[in-house]
């Protein structure tokens, strides 16, 4: 009596291939992560200290003969994400409220005798980024007054888009464009205006456009949509 078994090669051989094709994926993967997540931390005693991420490579420390008794202090640890906190605020008089990152400085400016009712100037600590929020007396038409005031500006615009957007229920336009600093430094500027009632509300922010990114834009989106009236 003769058995004859008949093996797949071809399939196992298949499968073989996917389950090393799948491994290799995974330990790829996860390098990317580690190499993401995780930043290295160095001390020279008590006059450097800095970290970076561990996909870079540092080969050699140089440390002047003038400072005694070096020592040289490594470590690694995870990144944790960064959380953005906000804070309130509220204005009783004017009756509107937004949020703003919590370590921005505020500052209320009173433009007395203008169709500027509330001007308040806000700012991080660096002073790289900043923008104010203003309350207008306006019983005209909103399109019609920031047509004119563009035609009336004297800003070096490199890049200008307007569009209507919605903010919490009320129509208003989006200006989103790249100007000309005072030192010649490209600036990114955006901001929202919506008219409720016979009051015009604007939220601005602006930015250097080297320091522009994600974060930025989220900062303003942030502002605007948490802006309420009352």
């Amino acid at each position: 009596m003769y058995v004859i078994f008949v093996a797949n090669y071809k399939r196992k051989l298949l499968l073989s291939s996917a389950i090393v094709v799948l491994w290799v994926c995974m330990f790829f993967l996860s390098g990317l992560i580690v190499r993401h997540s995780i930043s290295f931390n160095i001390t020279v005693n008590s006059y450097l200290s800095f970290s970076y991420p561990s996909s870079i490579y540092i080969n050699d420390i140089y440390v002047s003969q003038e400072l005694k008794n070096n020592e040289i202090y490594t470590n690694s640890s995870y990144k944790q994400p960064l959380v953005q906190n906000f804070s309130n605020y509220k204005s009783l008089a004017g009756k509107f409220s937004f949020s703003y990152p919590s370590p921005f400085i505020l500052q209320e400016k009173d433009f007395g005798g203008s169709d500027i009712l509330y001007h308040i100037d806000f700012s991080n600590p660096s002073k790289s980024a900043h923008g104010f929020v203003q309350v207008w007396n306006m019983p005209y038409s909103l399109k019609d007054f920031l047509e004119k005031s563009k035609s009336a500006s004297s800003q070096d615009f490199k890049s200008f888009i307007s569009k209507e957007i919605t903010i919490n229920g009320n129509a208003g336009y989006l200006w989103d464009y790249v100007v000309k600093g005072n030192d010649g430094s490209d600036i990114k500027g955006m901001e929202a205006f919506f008219k409720k009632e016979t009051r015009m509300y604007r939220i601005s922010y602006f930015v250097p456009v080297a320091l522009w990114d994600k974060t930025q834009s989220k900062i303003f989106w942030d502002i605007v949509h948490s802006f309420k009236t009352y």
